[in-house]
């Protein structure tokens, strides 16, 4: 049972590396677009919010799947998003 959630984990790291560097670019991008404007950061909510449902829909999918450890590990993914959404 353990291989099928290391091969679980595997296949969906190039997923979750796409989705959290496109939440990692949107918020950067709307630092920069703040700071160029000399207006105070807000972060993208929708795009940081859509990342963070498509990490949670595939983690929800691994828990159908009875796949446990590769549902926890999409914990990470989410809590590296959910940083990118304070506002400091």
């Amino acid at each position: 049972m353990k291989a099928k959630n290391t091969v679980a984990v595997l296949a969906l790291l190039p997923v979750d590396f796409l989705v959290v560097a496109y939440g990692w670019w949107a918020a950067g991008w709307a630092g920069w677009a703040a700071n160029w404007n000399e207006e105070p950061y807000e972060p993208p909510m929708a795009e940081l919010g859509t990342a963070c449902a498509v990490v949670a829909a595939i983690g929800v999918a691994l828990l159908l799947a009875r796949l446990w450890g590769a549902a926890a590990f999409q914990v990470i993914p989410v809590l590296a998003l959910m940083a990118l959404m304070s506002p400091s």
